[in-house]
């Protein structure tokens, strides 16, 4: 190969280009964030409850009705292809109401159905997709609360977890050129290396 060889990086003066400017979207940044926003979420929308908690201590006794919100398990979502972790969240709120009180049996069932209309299609103004109700019945798996009627509301939220990762940029283009034809004024006279050498390459000049 002669000397007068000469390799060039975006010798193309003519060709634009430009990083893109990276628009993150949105994520959920921590769970505690969507806990918070539940529990605000439903304190709103019952006002007159005595309790409204997320993973509260339970004593001896338990001020009634209440409601206490739960996350009872997560698995895989759909990945964005953002470096997020995609999950899908299964939340359970449980309406407790004292037995002995008059028409208790009806009252636990209007309230888990009241929670119910109160969860559907939410996203608590979170970055997660609108509730989705499971199930909406008797919960006999809480043995610390079997003096109590228990109802159990359960819904799923699927988000993406953390912060987009950015692309990486393209990198940039090697060309090649025979100097002294080579800078600015003869961009048109380098060629992609991958490509086959134009009929003169090598010739004096």
């Amino acid at each position: 190969m002669p000397n007068n060889f000469n390799a060039n990086v975006d010798a193309n003066f003519n060709t634009p280009w430009s990083l893109e400017i990276f628009e993150t979207e949105i994520g959920l940044k921590n769970l505690s964030t969507l806990h918070e926003a539940v529990e605000a979420g439903l304190r709103m929308k019952f006002p007159d409850m005595v309790s409204v908690e997320t993973y509260p201590r339970i004593g001896r006794k338990i001020p009634t009705p209440c409601i206490v919100i739960e996350m009872s398990e997560m698995e895989p979502g759909h990945d964005p292809g953002s470096g997020q972790t995609a999950l899908i969240g299964r939340f359970q709120a449980r309406v407790i109401v004292d037995p002995i009180l008059d028409g208790a049996e009806l009252a636990v069932r209007e309230l888990a159905a009241r929670v119910a209309k109160a969860i559907h299609f939410q996203t608590w103004e979170c970055p997660v997709t609108p509730a989705k109700l499971v199930m909406i019945a008797e919960d006999p798996f809480k043995p610390h609360l079997d003096t109590y009627l228990v109802w159990l509301v359960e819904w799923t939220h699927e988000f993406d977890l953390g912060d987009v990762v950015p692309p990486i940029p393209s990198g940039s283009t090697v060309v090649w050129g025979v100097v002294p034809n080579t800078g600015r004024g003869h961009e048109s006279e380098y060629w992609n290396p991958a490509l086959d050498p134009p009929g003169d390459f090598g010739k004096s000049i």
